[in-house]
């Protein structure tokens, strides 16, 4: 159901509110998906109201969440767009390209391609059959091989290490004690706030005679404020944005403390830095830019000598935060192995394994066939041995850290300037003439960060980890938790590229806005995800090896010192966040400053108590109203694609 009425809704959204009142994401800056939340809000009120007043229990509450959350990363345009829109457009956007990069098999020719903007016609499903049965294989084994990572690790980042995953504390919330339990006065009171912010953004982006009582319209839907070059911040050369969007400071009052001090107080260092930098010469272009550019446009101090940032920061500190908790968790790691091969005694096995989804030798298998067969999947698309191995360990890497990430915070790094950094060592230079090898290689590892729901659909790592969480705070059986995980990954997928296809061929997809977005960036080297222009300024400039170096080490003595010392208040996760995108870009250092304050403010006042029976009840009533309206302004917004009014 959500695979089809989520991309039918999609589609029959308007210009500008298509990305931010879907059923996926709809807080492009912080990939905060809806699904979950408005599933359990009816499901609520059918537990609550009328004839299955009290029928419903806690377990098929948390039944909705999982299915509805592994859902609803397929039902944003990311999503559609990136994992196979953008491949079956460049047979009409750049034929010539196409021809050359994309076999037939994962495409069909451009007079069938064209078919989908103009539509009216019946779908020719044969010609389409080849290709969707490669995405759907695609989709699923991605899928798979992220969900075994995360069973793997399961039992480290939820039983043991009690990783928050705020995104499903704040669902667990909306779930309470019992399926039709009444919400507390604090959650019923975060609703209402919801819904005073909310109601006038949606009345103020529809009707342009209503009021714009929040400013709203001077930001982006993420909730971002650019500095202009005429703004008096604009002679700060580091200081790019600021994002004030209320759930995003509801969803940092759930984020260690230690995480929302170590981003704000990183991005002030990164200030102090490029401002020092520019008054010595360097960058001085950067205060005639605009917030945006900032962040984007090289030269500047994320790309260029001397700082470097995207290398440090987000290519070498990433890196380091995947490698170096891969090699600090070896002994986690060693006996799941030996429980696997069966070299650790029968009892331990059993001990460690009772919480488990399945065995860890089923994980394993899991992950080797997953593994086996996403390096088939490359191969066959043109990649070699070598740089399918280069893009497994990427995907490894990047997705534990982004995993991280995830779990602290509930937002991933975002962005799509550094996911190809092992590339860059694997050809120091552009290849000549350019090789399918090359261009697949950069498509597919730049947009495999850029966001959770594309090439490398790390959102279903994200959802297994969300779900598993769920069965914890919930007692819910993690066997269940898996299979319920799993039919998601199987279903959505298929169904969502034949509603999108049907849609398209009987309406014409130049009738949808969100379709305008599928001609831009294809699989070719003329556009800017592949052409050699853009991959070798990103992460960096050469030199490039020394910048990823020290974003490692930086990351690695971040790492040693929180863990050692007690009182050391500087974590690595805050340092990523304050010093690459997520804070010149998105803004996110402003709405995590304030939430650091009103938290700490809360447990220095009213405790623990407080904070646990007021502030987050209060916080995940707030997500509640904001998802009411939503829906509601969904649904109007819908209405008019059909009644215009």
């Amino acid at each position: 159901f959500l695979g089809i009425f989520g991309t039918l809704w999609l589609h029959f959204l308007p210009a500008g509110l298509y990305n931010f009142y879907n059923f996926g994401i709809i807080i492009c800056s912080i990939e905060f998906i809806s699904a979950p939340f408005i599933c359990l809000l009816i499901a609520k009120i059918f537990a609550s109201f009328g004839p299955l007043r009290g029928k419903i229990s806690k377990s098929t509450m948390v039944s909705v969440y999982i299915v509805s959350q592994t859902s609803a990363w397929y039902l944003a345009y990311y999503s559609i767009w990136n994992v196979y829109g953008r491949i079956f457009t460049s047979r009409i956007v750049t034929p010539a390209d196409a021809n050359l990069y994309v076999p037939s098999f994962m495409a069909p020719d451009a007079s069938t391609v064209s078919q989908i903007l103009s539509g009216h016609v019946p779908v020719p499903w044969g010609e389409w059959l080849i290709p969707f049965l490669f995405w759907w294989a695609y989709q699923i084994v991605f899928a798979l091989f992220m969900v075994s990572i995360a069973t793997i690790f399961r039992r480290a980042w939820i039983d043991v290490e009690k990783v928050p995953f705020p995104q499903t504390l704040m669902a667990n919330e909306m779930i309470g004690k019992e399926g039709g339990a009444a919400w507390p006065r604090p959650f019923m009171i975060g609703i209402i706030l919801g819904l005073v912010f909310q109601i006038p953004v949606f009345m103020s982006s529809i009707f342009s005679w209503f009021p714009d009582i929040y400013g709203w319209r001077s930001v982006c839907g993420g909730g971002e404020w650019y500095v202009t070059s005429d703004n008096i911040f604009a002679s700060i050369a580091g200081f790019a944005s600021f994002n004030k969007h209320p759930v995003i400071i509801a969803i940092a009052y759930l984020i260690p403390l230690s995480v929302l001090f170590s981003t704000w107080f990183f991005y002030i260092v990164y200030m102090v830095i490029v401002q020092i930098a520019f008054v010595t010469g360097s960058y001085t272009g950067e205060i005639n830019k605009g917030g945006c550019g900032r962040a984007w446009c090289a030269p500047g101090p994320q790309y260029t000598e001397p700082l470097k940032f995207t290398a440090v920061s987000f290519a070498g500190g990433m890196l380091g935060l995947g490698l170096f908790y891969v090699i600090n968790n070896r002994r986690y790691i060693s006996e799941t192995i030996g429980a696997a091969l069966g070299r650790i005694s029968d009892d331990r096995i059993k001990e460690i394994e009772k919480n488990e989804p399945m065995s860890y030798r089923m994980s394993y298998l899991m992950l080797a066939l997953s593994s086996i067969a996403v390096i088939i999947l490359l191969t066959v698309i043109g990649l070699g041995i070598v740089a399918s191995l280069v893009m497994l360990a990427t995907i490894i890497l990047l997705w534990i850290a982004n995993g991280r990430a995830y779990g602290m915070t509930a937002v991933p790094f975002l962005g799509d300037d550094h996911g190809h950094v092992l590339f860059r060592f694997l050809w120091p230079s552009v290849p000549q003439p350019l090789t399918r090898e090359f261009v697949w290689s950069i498509f597919i590892s730049r947009l495999g960060v850029a966001r959770p729901s594309e090439m490398w659909l790390g959102s279903t790592m994200f959802a297994a980890f969300g779900n598993y969480k769920m069965a914890s705070l919930t007692g819910f059986s993690n066997k269940k938790a898996f299979r319920l995980t799993i039919i998601p990954i199987i279903i959505v997928p298929i169904v969502v590229m034949i509603t999108w296809l049907q849609l398209n061929y009987h309406f014409g997809g130049s009738v949808f806005p969100v379709t305008g977005v599928y001609t831009y960036s294809t699989i070719s080297p003329t556009q800017p995800i592949t052409d050699p222009s853009s991959v070798y300024v990103k992460p960096g400039s050469e030199p490039l090896l020394p910048y990823v170096l020290a974003g490692m080490a930086i990351v690695y003595a971040l790492s040693y010192l929180h863990a050692t010392f007690l009182w050391f208040p500087l974590e690595p996760i805050g340092f990523i966040m304050g010093t690459t995108f997520m804070s010149l870009l998105w803004g996110l250092w402003g709405p995590l400053l304030v939430a650091w304050v009103i938290k700490v403010a809360t447990l220095r006042i009213g405790g623990s108590k407080t904070y646990e029976n007021y502030g987050v009840p209060l916080a995940a009533g707030f997500i509640a109203g904001y998802m009411v309206a939503i829906l509601v302004g969904g649904t109007l917004s819908v209405i008019r694609f059909f009644v215009p009014y």
